[in-house]
């Protein structure tokens, strides 16, 4: 099994949780499939803001 660290960080931080739940699915399934190396909120900012920038 591949170890996820975005999907540990939004199931063990709220904040993290509540700026996915903010962000189209798209970008939230390119999260978990490409970016899943998140371990803070400001690393998953990151990764989304490149995400909403490259769309």
């Amino acid at each position: 099994m591949e170890f996820n660290s975005t999907i540990d960080l939004l199931n063990s931080d709220p904040k993290a949780q509540s700026y996915f739940d903010t962000l189209p699915a798209n970008i939230q399934q390119q999260l978990l499939d490409k970016y899943t190396g998140a371990k803070s909120v400001e690393e998953l900012r990151v990764f989304g803001d490149d995400l909403k920038t490259s769309i």
